[in-house]
């Protein structure tokens, strides 16, 4: 079994000493072999090491790895709170609740009808208050606000919307079932995490894939949107030089 001193320690894995005696405080590590006065740390000390350093480099915080590691039996979501630490990194806009005054001044007259529609799109959900509805985030109900005052009319707007989020949900779909069956392939189907390097794998993987699809999703949009754009310059042009013929000879 090889042993370390805490300076060969901190060298091997990549830290200081300063973070390894912090990390004992915290409970993360547990504490080094005595002999005499000298701390003997080992591979189960290292591995831990490395596995901290993957998950903060990852963006977890110590807090949330100090819940996951004092506690291995948990589960993993639970015991690292993926859930709130997913919905910061991956939706990181804030959901404002707005009334239907609210609403209208940026919308315009809505009427029960048109509000269902809004909520049937996934651009504001009903709330347990009367009258208050919350937004899907900060930006969409400000860009609805600035096309139905260039005069596009709300309902064609939301269900534009509509089915342009029904495509992206589609995507997102095939990026993680892509990195479930990743998965699947590596561990085999139904794997649970049980170590730390097991967890700084999944985390790994999960947000390459997630800045993988983003960037990609990103770049795929916008040449998609100039292809349909020189599209319908196109078939806008036809249109423009048929009505002119059909002038000319009436």
């Amino acid at each position: 079994m090889t042993e370390y001193r805490i300076d060969d320690l901190a060298r091997v894995s990549g830290t200081t000493t300063r973070n390894i005696r912090g990390y004992q405080e915290r409970g993360l590590l547990p504490q080094p072999l005595r002999r005499g006065r000298v701390a003997i740390y080992t591979e189960k000390h290292l591995r831990k090491l490395r596995a901290i350093n993957q998950l903060l480099s990852s963006g977890f915080t110590l807090k949330h790895i100090s819940t996951f590691l004092t506690n291995p039996t948990a589960r993993v979501g639970d015991a690292l709170e993926l859930n709130d630490i997913l919905d910061e990194y991956w939706a990181d806009t804030e959901r404002p609740q707005l009334s239907r005054k609210q609403l209208e001044q940026r919308l315009g007259p809505l009427d029960d009808a048109t509000l269902a529609r809004l909520v049937g799109a996934g651009i504001i959900t009903e709330t347990e208050e009367p009258g208050v509805f919350e937004a899907a985030d900060t930006h969409v109900v400000d860009n609805l606000r600035r096309l139905v005052e260039r005069g596009v009319e709300l309902e064609v707007l939301t269900d534009v919307h509509l089915r342009f989020t029904q495509k992206i949900n589609e995507a997102a779909e095939i990026l993680m079932t892509a990195a479930h069956q990743e998965v699947d392939r590596r561990r085999g189907p139904g794997w649970m995490p049980e170590t730390d390097q097991d967890v700084a794998w999944s985390v790994d993987l999960l947000g390459a894939m997630r800045r993988a699809g983003t960037e990609n999703a990103h770049a795929a949009l916008n040449r998609a949107l100039d292809a349909a754009l020189d599209s319908e310059l196109r078939a806008h042009q036809v249109a423009v030089e048929q009505r002119s013929a059909e002038e000319e000879t009436a």
